[in-house]
């Protein structure tokens, strides 16, 4: 729909619809089917192109639509990687206190009896052994993580420069539309004062 005038691909649905819904019609080769029984027509270059400009313009919005959609995909994923990135930091942080208490603890022992010594000797020791492996656990996890926290950033630049590109190349379009569109609308006020 191009204000009141319905636009069509072929001659055949632009009567169709004209006698039925008794709403002026044109098709995409610039013939007019006017409810009042008028027929005219005739390739109108400058209509057929802004007909065109107009698909153009509707695809590049559905395109800077999903690049937008895309764009918060990846911003949540950022946010959450940022996440787990806090995670690591408080689990780091707590694998340093208990290291502190463990030193504390080795302190400790050595001004206790033997035996209770050794039994806290091997408790500790296996516990800096879990941590260790935890630790490099997380470390991996970080490793894997920022990698991840880099490659969206680097999207987020792209898609942020592909939207911005696209923005003004959908601006442009829509301008040149305009134009052609005025254009168009004053020779259709002309042929018709002259009919």
């Amino acid at each position: 729909v191009f204000g009141s005038t319905i636009i069509v691909d072929g001659m055949d649905a632009a009567n169709k619809i004209c006698d039925t819904t008794r709403t002026r019609t044109v098709t995409l080769e610039g013939d007019v089917y006017d409810p009042s029984g008028t027929i005219s027509g005739g390739s109108n270059k400058d209509l057929g192109t802004t007909l065109a400009k107009l698909s153009e313009l509707t695809a590049a919005k559905k395109t800077l639509t999903d690049k937008q959609s895309r764009q918060k995909t990846i911003l949540s994923k950022w946010k959450d990687m940022s996440a787990v990135s806090l995670t690591h930091c408080k689990l780091s942080d707590e694998l340093e206190i208990a290291n502190a208490e463990f030193e504390a603890s080795e302190k400790h022992m050595s001004q206790t009896s033997y035996g209770m010594l050794a039994a806290k000797i091997d408790t500790f020791t296996k516990d800096v052994e879990e941590s260790k492996v935890e630790m490099k656990n997380m470390e991996e996890e970080k490793r894997v993580k920022w990698k991840q926290y880099e490659e969206l950033m680097e999207q987020e630049v792209e898609l942020t420069q592909n939207r911005e590109l696209k923005l003004k190349k959908v601006e442009k379009s829509m301008n040149d539309a305009k134009k052609r569109s005025a254009a168009a609308t004053k020779k259709i006020q002309e042929v018709r004062t002259q009919l």
